[in-house]
């Protein structure tokens, strides 16, 4: 029998994953000094990575600071988070896809390299209501114009 071709999966992520992941910081003087080198490190070696400034205070759902990394595919997740794995430091590193379902996203479909850290999930719950009221005022719009034409 012959030898089967290498899955598509390789070239690009399977819908809906866009791209995901991040070493997150503790403010102490080691860990943002590890954490800056770390990055500028990613930089240097991962040139193709999409590597985003740090926050040096906590933001969103992350409950300390943190900085992001872009993967744009699975050859750079495969080539990325091995590396990150073994470079990590003392820092803990979220490891998610990007979905459009961010509270999956940050916690089922989501791995941890390093100390687990509690996330603030309650973030997830104001914007998806912002996002479900903003809805409701655009479908009342739209139907309060078809009533008027």
């Amino acid at each position: 029998m012959g030898r089967m071709p290498p899955s598509n999966t390789y070239d690009g992520f399977i819908a809906p994953i866009r791209n995901g992941g991040g070493p997150s910081f503790d403010e102490n003087e080691e860990e943002v000094k590890y954490a800056e080198n770390l990055r500028e490190r990613i930089i240097q070696e991962f040139q193709e990575l999409d590597t985003h400034k740090a926050h040096y205070k906590a933001i969103g759902p992350h409950p300390i600071a943190m900085f992001e990394v872009g993967i744009a595919n699975p050859a750079q997740f495969g080539d990325f988070v091995p590396w990150l794995a073994i470079h990590h430091g003392p820092l803990s590193v979220l490891v998610h896809p990007n979905t459009g379902d961010d509270l999956r996203g940050h916690t089922q479909n989501a791995m941890w390299i390093g100390e687990k850290l509690p996330l603030k999930l309650s973030r997830f719950e104001e914007i998806k209501k912002k996002n479900e009221a903003a809805i409701k005022q655009l479908q009342h719009a739209q139907e309060k114009l078809r009533k008027e034409s």
